[in-house]
């Protein structure tokens, strides 16, 4: 430390630019920084008051900064005495506005802001000041391109994207009651204001600024940096509204990089936004050409059972929306071993991945070789898929009971074998053909027709049941696919000679 203290107080230039950036290296863990604070802040303010180098003054205030943020995101530890890092966060927007420095000087201030911006208040006020944004956009696509990782540091902070898991009241009570320090929530933390944050960030046009630095082929684009800006994305889209914006300026394209390599982290944050985008945009505008293919791989990596609830349900609604495309992406699904992550998640007791598992398993359903699984002897696929369209979950009966209503037009042999799988198959395609729901009374209908067709035998037993009672009730009906399918059943049962018209020829 005396050392470095000579250093600073050296005639020459280089000799004090190199004592001012050990220090900012040195106050880098939470433990050595306390010493710094003791003992070095005086120094850093002297050459920051003091100095006529623009370059000397600019990296003392990065290491006033970095001391500044010694306590994190955590409001109860403050440094310095109120209102300094907001004093010192505006030094250094100015700095960063300022065009007559050169852009490896002004990198530090930015350097700066990626330290104070763990303070709220601070990225209140820097989301604020549209100059200090452009011109923090227009750095992170200059030459300088060691400025990246501030960037994307000071992004995560704006947009909270960093980890944070709220601790446990009890323990809270219980470290409170030891006299063991709480972290505390800045109250500008709160998701409202980060919301109004992200907000001010895309209308900044921050997605374009993201996006030209994931283009950016440099070696300083590390995995780490790679992760933030995953981090920063996923933030941008995870209201539904901001998507559209979002996808407009190229965040699209950007993500799919972003997923397929970097931290285990980075790419499971990138997948996740790819999901997002993909539930609710149209996937062959989002990503045109050959690019909504690469899209897969990501999805299916989030049906890990390492990875969240939340992401596995994201990732199948996502697979839902692109099985329902083409054969060539359900293909690819395929290729990508989804299908018994897929059938795993069938059986999840939250009722959300279970339905969203069994949507994507009917739209998968359309190939081949997922009709071939069905139809493969020894399995109880079909069994699950009778059992769940008598289920309470209406949204989860609409899925299974298309999936159904599919396989049976396209397999007939699985027809024969919906009475054998479960003794209450009768009773499913009753309360699916009585149900007040006109999706649910179609879907019952045309699986009720698929087993007409399919052999007389099955006909014959759902003809001496009440079946024929609701068909004939559902055939004189006002005109539409319900009725048109209860009146093609009766006509191919009065075919088998099973029933006979009526006088009226009806």
């Amino acid at each position: 430390m005396e050392s470095v203290i000579a250093l600073c107080a050296s005639e020459r230039e280089e000799e004090q630019l190199v004592a001012v950036e050990a220090l900012i290296h040195a106050a880098g863990k939470a433990k050595r920084a306390s010493f710094i604070t003791a003992n070095g802040v005086s120094l850093l303010k002297d050459l920051y008051k003091r100095s006529e180098k623009d370059s000397i003054r600019i990296r003392a205030l990065v290491g006033l900064c970095k001391l500044g943020s010694a306590g994190g995101t955590d409001f109860s530890m403050k440094q310095f005495a109120e209102g300094s890092t907001l004093k010192l966060a505006k030094q250094c927007r100015k700095w960063l506005c300022n065009e007559q420095i050169d852009a490896g000087t002004r990198r530090w201030a930015v350097e700066g802001l990626a330290y104070l911006t763990f303070d709220a208040d601070v990225k209140e006020e820097f989301v604020e000041d549209e100059a200090a944004l452009k011109a923090l956009f227009q750095l992170s696509r200059s030459e300088e391109r060691s400025v990246l990782f501030a960037v994307a540091s000071a992004l995560v902070n704006c947009t909270n994207s960093y980890d944070y898991e709220e601790p446990d009241p009890k323990m809270v009570e219980l470290a409170k009651y030891a006299k063991q320090h709480v972290p505390e929530q800045h109250p500008k933390d709160k998701p409202s204001f980060v919301r109004a944050r992200v907000k001010k960030l895309l209308a900044a046009g921050v997605v374009s600024a993201v996006t030209c630095m994931v283009k950016a082929d440099s070696p300083v684009l590390t995995n780490s940096c790679r992760e933030l800006l995953s981090r920063v994305f996923l933030a941008l889209v995870e209201e539904a509204e901001d998507r559209g914006t979002v996808v407009a300026q190229g965040g699209g394209k950007a993500l799919l990089p972003l997923a397929l390599e970097g931290t285990d982290v980075g790419q499971t944050k990138a997948a996740q936004a790819l999901a997002k985008l993909t539930i609710t945009s149209n996937p062959e505008m989002t990503f045109p050409g050959e690019r909504v293919y690469e899209v897969v791989r990501p999805l299916v990596s989030l049906l890990h059972l390492n990875c969240s609830g939340l992401q596995n349900f994201e990732a199948l609604m996502a697979l839902t929306n692109l099985a329902g495309i083409s054969e060539r992406l359900r293909q690819k699904i395929l290729k990508e071993k989804a299908v018994p992550m897929i059938e795993g998640y069938m059986f999840e007791d939250h009722e959300l991945i279970r339905r969203a598992a069994t949507e994507c398993m009917c739209n998968l359903a359309m190939s081949k070789e997922v009709q071939d699984l069905f139809e493969a002897e020894g399995n109880d696929r079909l069994k699950l898929l009778v059992l769940y369209s008598g289920e309470d979950d209406e949204l989860l009966r609409r899925a299974a009971a298309g999936g159904l209503a599919m396989l049976t037009s396209m397999r007939p042999s699985l027809c024969n074998r919906i009475p054998q799988v479960t003794t209450h198959w009768l009773e499913i395609l009753q309360s699916l053909l009585l149900s007040p729901n006109q999706e649910l009374q179609h879907r019952g209908a045309v699986v009720v027709l698929n087993m007409v067709e399919a052999s007389r035998e099955t006909a014959s037993t759902l003809m001496e049941s009440e079946v024929l009672e609701i068909l004939s009730v559902l055939a004189k009906g006002p005109a539409g696919p319900v009725t048109k399918a209860a009146t093609a059943c009766l006509g191919k049962a009065v075919e088998y000679g099973l029933i006979k018209p009526n006088q009226d020829g009806e």
